[in-house]
């Protein structure tokens, strides 16, 4: 487990990494957001990086997001899920979420707009897409992003907001690039659609790894954890 000044020597060693490939992107323009993913992080150690102004914070699990939320609560933050979101669980994460990264189906999109109904709120989605081509990957493929979205801009408590990816896993750029390029494309045909209250100013895309091929893809947000966080413990 890092102690204090070694998540924050990272954390300040990410932000330089993403202030200089921002400068250098050749696709697109505007701010690059972090997003510190805190899977298996304790909540104390996630103070650290709010306590240092960050505010932008992602689970993966629902269960962790609960099992936090006594202590984050508390704190100056905003929650994403940014992990595969199971019907049966959408209840429990409205309660803790601003914003599902995940959207990947009209049926969970049918299931939140019903809780939400309930609720009389609305929430922000991302919409995933498979832009690797693996089949262990949750997200529709990138030629069918745009039917998600004309599905679920019929949902009106459910805001879109853009697109989230998750880029292949390899240590060769030429490799991992096309999974980011994909995934600008498919929101360029999506924008091109206009298609009423859908808003495709999010690209949640790039890790720890290959943040800074994905921010130049076009990039505006990208989802760091162990690369701040440290290593996580092997189940």
């Amino acid at each position: 487990m890092l102690n204090d000044d070694e998540i924050l020597a990272n954390l300040h060693d990410v932000r330089t990494r993403i202030d200089r490939a921002a400068a250098q992107r050749r696709h697109g323009s505007g701010d690059v957001r972090l997003l510190l993913a805190t899977k298996t992080v304790p909540a104390d150690r996630i103070a650290v990086v709010v306590t240092a102004g960050e505010r932008l914070l992602g689970e993966n699990r629902v269960q962790e997001l609960a099992q936090k939320d006594e202590y984050l609560s508390a704190l100056p933050c905003e929650r994403h899920l940014i992990g595969h979101l199971q019907s049966n669980k959408v209840n429990q994460a409205l309660r803790y979420v601003t914003c599902i990264q995940s959207l990947d189906r009209v049926e969970l999109a049918d299931r939140l707009q019903r809780r939400l109904d309930t609720l009389d709120t609305t929430v922000d989605v991302l919409l995933q897409v498979n832009t690797s081509g693996e089949t262990s990957k949750f997200g529709v493929p990138p030629d069918e992003a745009l039917t998600l979205a004309r599905q679920t801009a019929k949902l009106d408590r459910l805001r879109i907001q853009g697109l989230m990816t998750i880029g292949l896993p390899a240590s060769d750029a030429d490799l991992i690039r096309p999974s980011y390029r994909r995934l600008r494309e498919a929101r360029d045909r999506i924008r091109d659609a206009q298609i009423d209250g859908v808003h495709m100013g999010t690209l949640s895309m790039g890790m720890s790894a290959d943040l800074d091929i994905a921010i130049d893809e076009g990039s505006t947000m990208v989802r760091v954890g162990s690369g701040v966080f440290g290593a996580r413990p092997r189940p």
